[in-house]
């Protein structure tokens, strides 16, 4: 992983880094392969890869990362998240993937399974993320071959997390999470940069010392589209919205154009790095970086 992206000093040039999921099917992984060595080909900071709610996608999570670990030169790094399970059994998987050889974790407490709500009392009584970054660090103190290895990243919310209090609340709860272990966040997607950057200096100015990675999602579809818009907790912007369903529905160009002029605005901002939510596609997010001129030369 870049060394100034960890530092939080300024980098010589902007940096990126990628999320894929697990594969659904056989035809999806072969797909998928074919996408993650475009991706890794261009040398990201990291790839990470999610984890679904209450450890569903496990297995596939970690042979994702055994992948990218064995066939590629990216850094793997193993998303976590606690909903629905108990301290031990999380600490049985962390201990698992270090024994992988994945040291690097997005810690999350993720969201409920579908047919419940944070009213569950086994959603409500899951360990927080904060709890989680701090079973991370105790999982590394207990491996002293891994105590000098490995990152822990966070979530951020720039437009406030579903069951925040406000955004001073948010911010102490990163400050929280830092201070218990961890060395950089990436944020919820959201569509205008004065989100992330009013958000970012609003937490500096807290004392936030660690890098906030924007999280940007070139979406090719309409329902693309509404799915982020529910994740930002923002309206989508008309123009685009309007400008795909006149497009039938599908127009990856358009969430291109969108993504490309965000993340313009965000590195001129000061942004240290962008995060890339690809769907498992390589396109979209390598057409991006290429106008940006953020690619390796050939």
């Amino acid at each position: 992983m870049n060394a100034t992206l960890l530092t939080g000093s300024a980098p010589t040039r902007a940096r990126f880094s990628f999320e894929v999921f697990p594969a659904r099917s056989g035809a999806a992984a072969l797909a998928l392969g074919n996408s993650v060595q475009h991706l890794s080909a261009v040398g990201p900071d990291f790839i990470s890869v999610t984890y679904g709610a209450n450890g569903s996608n496990r297995d596939a999570s970690l042979d994702l990362l055994a992948y990218l670990r064995d066939h590629t030169d990216a850094l793997p790094l193993a998303h976590l998240t606690t909903v629905r399970e108990s301290r031990e059994a999380i600490r049985d998987t962390i201990h698992r993937i270090m024994d992988a050889g994945i040291h690097d974790f997005l810690a999350l407490r993720g969201d409920p399974p579908q047919g419940l709500d944070e009213s569950a009392p086994e959603v409500a009584g899951s360990l927080s993320a904060l709890e989680l970054t701090e079973l991370i660090a105790e999982a590394r103190a207990e491996r002293p071959a891994f105590t000098s290895v490995g990152r822990t990243a966070v979530a951020a919310y720039p437009n406030g997390h579903p069951l925040s209090r406000g955004r001073s609340a948010d911010i102490d709860w990163l400050l929280a999470k830092e201070a218990a272990g961890a060395q950089f966040a990436i944020t919820q997607l959201f569509f205008e940069a004065d989100e992330y950057l009013s958000f970012a200096d609003a937490a500096r100015e807290a004392g936030l010392g660690m890098p906030l990675l924007p999280g940007l999602m070139p979406v090719s579809t309409s329902g693309q589209l509404r799915k982020v818009a529910s994740l930002a907790g923002r309206p989508a912007p008309p123009a685009l919205e309007r400008a795909l369903e006149e497009a039938g529905g599908y127009a990856p160009e358009l969430g291109v154009e969108h993504t490309i002029g965000l993340a313009r605005e965000l590195l001129e901002g000061g942004a240290p790095s962008i995060h890339l939510y690809t769907f498992n596609r390589h396109e979209q997010v390598l057409a991006v970086l290429a106008d940006l001129d953020l690619l390796p030369a050939r």
